[in-house]
């Protein structure tokens, strides 16, 4: 009776909330032409919207005076809206329509988005997926989230943000009763290099806030008397480089990390035929400019080391190579601080050094009714913004956390993202600007306070350990790597920091204690009409049912209260070589679960997969299933399975059909609370591999499937390779 009572109170309360939402909006839209305000952009204020929110502002200490303001989050505005404030009507001559503030913000796009390649306003006229967010947030600059505007072969709808702030050099104030004036503030200044001496002193301010007022900073695991096998020793000058290795237990060694983006070529190296000269003396002028930049950063901040991959790791020695890779989660999360050269594309590249002009501030003008009109600047954020419904909270393990992209070369990288993903300190050379970020909050050189809190668990209980490694592979996998065969050593050092390492065994990216859940993986939408599966490199293949067998981003459904109907029996890799996190040659699951025969037609044209089943008794077939397949599919002949009709495999390569047919296996894992419609699962077909005779494959992960599924489906034991 108690649960029903609070059942009916909930509905009645969101019903409540519902109608008060509803009225706000029709009252709005009642009102708006008498008040002038734009329905399309509510004249870029954050007021007197049915979305309006106050919030409470948090600070890293919780001390001091809190500071509500208002914020709105408008999304998914049309651009053919935007344009119509601009365009002329044919007959009148004026604009469509009337809003001085729509454009405002078609002049900025014109400033930021119309070159050689590609026009915004042509993507506009061509009906392509385009389209405008917007941020506002009183006493900030205001954000613009442009979707599709650029051009990203790895995302499927790119996303550039720009903000929008008053001219440091007008005077410009926002209030609920300055109708004309747009919801904006001010923020910092943005060097136009980044080696002056005001973003040195921004580094070292960073840096000692952090070890002096940081409490969560401080207790951080410090793992006493590791240091890495070797160093780059950098001294006072150029003088005193030098190969070092050999530490004395008793010497308190603190070192800088170097993350930087190889970008296909080869920096100067560490090999077995110059390593005795390199610990004699390393010449300054066989470095290139990124290392170069490193070592400048870390002798500003006062350090004496620095720790380099290709310089701390015997490049040509595979048993070296090998062993110092299992230790890079030790190297980076134990470093005093990462030094990321995230705008730097290539070693040769500096990272210290003039901004690029793109990144620089451009001026505009707001046109008004009376005067000479209100000076605006606009320049791109070099981080897109979280949702505003987080505040100043941006804690990790978040959905904007595992989705949202950082601007810069080095951020597509694989490698990378365990470098700074484990890092106590990281200082970001951005493309637009320096941005510190610690354990605590995150703070840019170009940025006011407060700050965005990174502490764990501020929006609330955190995700249980399952789901934060989730969505750590989520982020990780939507970079990209030049070698299949790395997919899973370049994130061994975020797997072996995990809490699972310390009590489960390690699956080719999943964890056995929650193996049957993990195994539910699917690939991002917008690619499944290509092969999406690394192809074979020497005999080394990553198992079907290991995320880390596509060439793909990979994420899951945020399942409530799973139920699982299937029994995990066994389970095996085979590790090639001595990291348990690196990289596997193959490996089995056998499992026990209710299996049903299906059917799989895929068509290429629309980017479609569906399975089905034949009633034997009925001479019918079932109501057809969408599944998310593991990139293009391909017919195939199974020897060991007699049937006129084929099988199902992954395409590699360049491998395509534009439609295809044939017959797999549903397998269901669980189900969730979804009236009937609640089974989740895998689609499975019979391997072709003569080592693998008997076994399954996965070609793709299915959700949503009826309950006569299961419920006409047979109990068996498969094994999956």
């Amino acid at each position: 009776l108690c649960d029903a009572t609070s059942s009916l109170l909930k509905g009645a309360g969101t019903a409540a909330h519902v109608a008060t939402y509803v009225g706000r909006s029709v009252k709005r839209q009642l009102v708006a032409s008498s008040r002038g305000v734009c329905l399309v952009c509510n004249n870029l204020q954050s007021y007197h919207h049915e979305n309006t929110r106050r919030v409470t502002l948090s600070t890293a200490s919780n001390s001091g005076p809190q500071t509500t303001i208002t914020m709105l989050t408008l999304e998914n505005i049309s651009t053919r809206g935007l344009l119509e404030a601009r365009e002329p009507d044919p007959i009148t001559g004026l604009p469509k329509r009337q809003c001085r503030y729509c454009r405002l913000l078609c002049d900025v796009f014109d400033a930021f988005f119309i070159d050689e390649y590609m026009s915004w306003m042509t993507e506009t006229s061509n009906k392509m997926p385009i389209s405008v967010g917007l941020m506002i947030c009183e006493g900030k600059p205001l954000v613009v989230n442009c979707w599709g505007f650029t051009y990203d072969p790895h995302t499927l709808f790119p996303r550039v943000d720009l903000e929008l702030y008053p001219d440091p050099a007008a005077a410009l104030v926002s209030s609920p009763t300055s109708g004309n004036i747009p919801t904006m503030g001010p923020t910092g200044h943005r060097a136009e290099t980044v080696a002056s001496d005001t973003c040195f002193e921004f580094i070292r301010e960073c840096v000692a806030q952090c070890c002096i007022e940081h409490q969560n900073c401080q207790s951080q695991p410090i793992y006493t008397g590791f240091v890495p096998t070797r160093l780059l020793c950098i001294g006072k000058d150029d003088n005193d480089l030098r190969i070092r290795t050999g530490f004395p237990t008793a010497e308190n060694i603190r070192w800088a990390a170097l993350s930087h983006c190889w970008g296909g070529g080869a920096p100067f190296k560490l090999l077995q035929g110059n390593l005795l000269t390199l610990l004699e003396k390393v010449e300054i002028s066989d470095l290139p400019a990124t290392f170069c930049d490193g070592i400048r950063v870390a002798r500003e901040l006062g350090l004496q080391h620095i720790w380099i991959d290709s310089l701390c790791i015997i490049q040509d020695n595979n048993t070296d190579w090998e062993v110092e890779a299992s230790r890079m989660g030790m190297v980076y999360s134990q470093a005093f601080v990462v030094i990321c050269g995230a705008s730097s594309p290539n070693p040769q590249t500096p990272f210290l050094g003039p901004h690029e002009p793109e990144w620089l501030p451009k001026r505009f003008n707001l046109q008004t009714e009376d005067g000479p009109g209100l000076p605006i600047m606009a320049r791109q954020r070099h981080l897109l913004a979280a949702p505003l419904e987080q505040g100043l909270l941006e804690p990790p393990y978040t959905g904007a956390w595992a989705t949202l992209k950082r601007v810069g070369p080095l951020y597509s990288r694989g490698w990378c993202f365990q470098e700074t993903f484990l890092a106590q300190r990281t200082l970001h050379f951005s493309p637009g600007a320096i941005i510190f970020e610690c354990k605590t909050h995150r703070r840019s050189e170009d940025q006011l306070p407060p700050y965005p809190l990174l502490l764990p668990g501020t929006l609330g209980e955190e995700p249980p350990d399952a789901e934060k490694w989730r969505m750590t592979v989520k982020a990780y996998t939507q970079r990209q790597l030049t070698f299949a065969s790395d997919k899973l050593p370049a994130i061994a050092g975020a797997a072996s920091k995990t809490p699972q390492a310390q009590r489960t065994k390690y699956l080719a990216g999943l964890w056995l204690e929650s193996l049957l859940l993990d195994l539910l993986w699917q690939v991002m939408p917008g690619a499944t009409h290509k092969a999406l599966t690394y192809p074979d490199e020497s005999g080394r293949v990553v198992p079907s049912w290991s995320w880390a067998s596509m060439d793909r981003s990979v994420t899951w459904n945020p399942f409530q209260r799973p139920e699982l109907l299937s029994e995990l029996v066994t389970a095996h890799v085979d590790v090639d070589g001595q990291n348990p996190y690196g990289t596997v040659a193959g490996g089995k699951l056998t499992i026990r679960g209710r299996v049903k025969q299906c059917f799989v037609e895929s068509s290429r044209h629309k980017n479609e997969q569906w399975v089905y089943y034949r009633h034997p008794q009925k001479n019918t077939t079932s109501k057809k299933v969408h599944f998310r397949a593991d990139g293009q599919l391909m017919p195939r002949v199974v020897s060991s399975v007699s049937s006129n009709v084929a099988c199902i495999r992954r395409a590699r390569g360049e491998e395509w059909e534009d439609e295809v047919h044939g017959q797999a296996v549903f397998l269901c894992i669980g189900r969730t609370p979804w009236l009937n419609y609640n089974y989740v699962g895998l689609v499975l077909s019979w391997s072709a591999s003569p080592d693998s005779s008997g076994c399954m494959e996965r070609i793709g992960n299915i959700t949503n499937v009826p309950s006569d599924w299961y419920d006409s489906g047979e109990w068996a034991t498969v094994t999956i390779v």
